[in-house]
């Protein structure tokens, strides 16, 4: 078949008319704007009357264009050639450097039909044409379609510059998707979590996109499975967290406002589709089915232990945004990717949206190193006889199709067939020969390099170098050697060592690759050191000194933004240059309560690195219950090393962070917390609304949390200092922090005059009250405004209210009453008196004697 369609596409081209047709043609051109200022660009589009008869999608003839340029100064200038699109028409950018009126004219030089430059399509075959009435659109080869001109179309150039569409401001407070297309600028802040390798930047892994919260605020919480303590009969006891030898997976994929995550804890029956606003249910797939066992025996006696069965099929393993582009479609797809099918090497695609199931993929080449691709897809490179080969699941589908039975991609079209199982043995995008080369893939840069290489040895003698080399990945020079060079590894153990024999995995590990910052490291858990080599040199360029030694059980590392950052069970944060190897800062866990914690600092897991923060949190691998209280959410800022805020927790797995929130789950008590920026809510209001001059009002007001869950909607706003104690009290049954400080009100006033008033500042309470009084200084009627501007936990709010101040009342004036009449009490009257005072005295003394009692 190949063959064939090979043969069809060189052949030459045969007319169908005797002679052959001389078809006219119409050209036009048209500028945007019609009036720009210098320097600034504009668009000229270009086309023809006829879309070009045997375009074919990809392939078949094109129309070529010139455009003729004539300048204020009478100077002449011709851009092209352009070779059209399928459906005739194209497109340039031009840029004029004068004041004055240009003037355009497109030119197509006419053009025989031969297939050329696309040549024709593999199925041998035409679909579509302009010419409807055609019913072969073979038979316009060989025919000359005539040249043809434009109009003139004339552009005004001015000094003043056009003013750019005014750009909605990024978001500071609260805000959900879907992002309203129009708003461009806002791709700053968003951020999905894709899961696998969508989440490594350079160097750093895992990294979140887009904003991150720098404030302990909860926004909702929602149950995974039940959870916290049990029953009076059993004590502290909790219920099971998962977190011992079972597969278990906490929230794992964030896309467009969804959260996904499965089951795990046993037993495992499904995963739910969230809204990560919100935290309610959008949809649950039910993956039970034919229980199967873990391991090959019902009791695995290597392990020690009994496997747990479980369903582990069905569920998604990582999400994909495969961005499209082509003359036809443009713009995103959202993917979520089954790996766990029960099917060997098969792979099931699912509609994010939805979670219906879409298509499949057998024969997945999912080996070598992963790579998310700068188009969104998934990508395996792998060095293998020579030979380094690229796995593509786009490839799968697009242009790779059986033709005889469901057609093609080559249209330019992206279709994924529904109930279709696509052959991942066509899914390479690159295929090509490479020197023999020791090692293995150490970074891959999509389309411009592989570095790899080999560790070396220096366990006793002799020591044996190490080898790094680079392969070039730009287009058309892919596989060859760019460079290759040697070095000499740091000094291991000793071959004799019984450290080395029982622990090999704290001996010497090559870590990373770090083209980004030129170095590669090297570290060894044993002496708890770290030593950085220059990519360039090869040379050592720092080593560390030894690190805490509870590292001994586990010494992390991260890079994030020219940092090393390394952690462990010592609980200490320690951020070096990564090039110098200065210690720019340390940062130290907390001691929580006597007894607690075994641990001088409690033990960190960085987790994740986003927005200039560093997510770390307290682990276990098989943590007792109840679970130790030193366990908490960290975020540090990785500049300085301030801790911006903590929070309880006991993470069922790492955090995870899409759109500026951070989904946690907390083994506390099994719940799904959702921490970033609320929405608030600010009143203000003056109890009299009409007062004269020199009177003082008192100005009154609330300030809420309007986060969507209902636990916490209405309830005070609360200040970034105060956050961390208010959210243990609002959402982990806390002590209420009686000292706890509300947030900052502004208070001002526009007068009648429409001048400006500044009332004060005010800070409201904990129960979200404020109040201030204030005099207005002239008559009339007043605006009064109360400005919340927002903070790390809150976005701004505002309310107003109006008051009218009247004249001041005059001085009162004495009012002329007669003389009273004088008269003179007797005798009688004076003993009357004094015996109703004598009564009145015991009445009084009766009752306080009785409220004592």
């Amino acid at each position: 078949m190949l063959t064939i369609s090979a043969m069809l596409v060189s052949l030459p081209a045969v007319t169908a008319h005797d002679p052959a047709w001389q078809v006219p043609t119409w050209t036009y051109v048209s500028i945007s704007p019609e009036v720009v200022g210098v320097g600034q660009t504009v668009v000229v589009v270009f086309w023809q009357n006829l879309v070009p008869p045997t375009a074919n999608g990809a392939y078949g003839d094109r129309w070529d264009f010139y455009v003729d340029v004539t300048k204020p100064d009478n100077s002449e200038q011709t851009l092209g050639p352009y070779t059209s699109d399928p459906v005739g028409g194209g497109y340039t950018i031009y840029t004029p450097d004068q004041v004055g009126t240009y003037t355009f004219v497109a030119r197509f030089p006419g053009k025989i039909l031969d297939n050329s430059p696309g040549g024709m399509s593999p199925s041998g075959t035409y679909s579509g044409s302009a010419m409807a009435e055609a019913s072969n659109v073979t038979e316009f080869l060989g025919d000359y379609f005539l040249p043809s001109e434009s109009e003139a179309m004339t552009l005004t150039v001015q000094q003043e510059q056009l003013q750019p569409y005014q750009e909605t401001p990024l978001p500071t407070g609260y805000w959900t998707r879907p992002i309203y297309g129009a708003n461009r600028d806002w791709w700053k802040v968003a951020g999905n979590w894709l899961g696998g390798a969508a989440q490594t930047y350079g160097p750093t892994n895992p990294f979140g996109y887009g904003s991150a919260p720098d404030s302990a605020h909860i926004l909702w919480s929602r149950p995974y499975w039940d959870g916290g303590l049990m029953d009076t009969r059993f004590g502290s006891t909790q219920y099971y967290t998962g977190r011992s030898y079972e597969s278990f997976s906490g929230p794992n994929i964030i896309l467009n406002g969804k959260v996904y995550y499965r089951v795990s804890t046993p037993p495992r029956y499904g995963w739910y589709c969230i809204d990560l606003y919100s935290g309610e249910t959008i949809y649950f797939q039910n993956t039970t089915g034919t229980t199967e066992l873990a391991g090959p025996n019902v009791r695995n006696e290597l392990a020690g232990f009994d496997n747990s069965g479980g369903l582990n099929y069905g569920y998604p393993s990582f999400g994909q945004i495969y961005n499209y582009e082509s003359p036809n479609q443009h713009g995103g797809l959202p993917y979520l990717w089954v790996t766990s099918t029960g099917k060997p090497g098969t792979w099931d695609m699912l509609d994010a949206f939805t979670g219906n199931y879409i298509c499949s993929f057998a024969n997945v080449s999912a080996s070598g190193t992963n790579v998310y691709g700068k188009d969104g897809s998934i990508l395996y490179y792998r060095i293998n006889n020579n030979r380094l080969t690229v796995w593509n699941t786009s490839e799968v589908i697009y242009n790779r199709w059986d033709w005889s039975t469901i057609g093609g991609n080559s249209y330019w079209m992206w279709r994924p067939y529904l109930n279709h199982t696509f052959d991942g043995n066509t899914g390479f995008s690159l295929n090509v020969s490479v020197p023999d080369l020791p090692g293995s893939i150490r970074a891959v840069r999509e389309g411009e390099f592989i570095i790899g290489g080999t560790t070396g040895s220096s366990y006793g003698t002799p020591i044996e170098d190490g080898v790094m080399w680079a392969l070039s990945l730009k287009p058309g020079e892919e596989g060859t050697l760019l460079w290759s060079k040697t070095f000499t590894p740091p000094q291991g153990l000793s071959e004799n060592s019984l450290a080395h024999l029982q622990f090999s995995n704290r001996g010497l590990i090559m870590r990373d690759v770090d083209p980004e910052d030129g170095v590669f490291i090297f570290t060894m858990d044993m002496t708890r050191e770290t030593w950085v080599y220059s990519l360039d040199t090869m040379q050592l360029l720092w080593k560390s000194d030894p690190e805490p030694e509870l590292n001994f059980y586990g010494m992390s590392r991260d890079i994030y933004d020219g940092k090393l950052f390394t952690y462990g069970y010592s609980g200490v944060l320690t951020c070096y240059n990564i090039q110098t190897g200065e210690i720019l800062w340390t940062w130290s866990a907390p001691y929580y309560g006597l007894n607690e914690t075994p641990y001088q600092h409690t033990p960190l897991s960085l987790n994740v690195m986003a927005d200039g923060k560093l997510y770390l949190t307290t682990n276990e691998h098989s943590p007792d219950t109840p679970l130790r209280r030193d366990g908490r959410l960290y975020c540090i800022d990785a500049s300085s090393g301030e801790l911006l805020f903590d929070i309880l927790c006991w993470p069922g797995g790492s955090p995870i962070i899409a759109d500026g929130r951070l989904v946690i789950l907390d083994s506390f008590d099994n719940q799904i917390y959702c921490f970033g920026k609320g929405p608030s809510a600010t009143t203000v209001a003056v109890k009299d609304d009409s007062v004269t001059k020199g009177e003082s009002i008192m100005i009154t007001g609330t300030v809420t949390d309007q986060t969507p869950d209902e636990n916490a909607k209405g309830t005070p706003a609360i200040s970034d200092e105060s956050m961390t104690a208010w959210m243990e009290y609002l959402w982990h049954q806390g002590i209420m922090p009686e000292d706890a400080k509300g947030v900052t009100v502004k208070l001002y006033a526009i007068d009648p005059n429409d001048n400006y008033q500044n009332i004060g500042e005010v800070t409201s309470d904990i129960w979200g009250n404020y109040g201030k009084s204030w005099k207005p200084p002239v008559e009339g009627e007043y605006l009064i405004i109360a400005e919340f501007e927002g903070s790390a936990a809150y976005g701004d709010s505002s309310d107003s209210t109006y008051i009218t101040v009247g004249p001041a009342v005059s001085a009162a004036q004495p009012i002329e009453t007669e003389e009273p009449t004088a008269f003179a009490l007797g005798t009688t009257e004076l003993a009357i008196i004094a015996v109703a005072i004598i009564a009145a005295v015991g009445i009084v003394a009766f009752w306080m004697l009785r409220k004592r009692k």
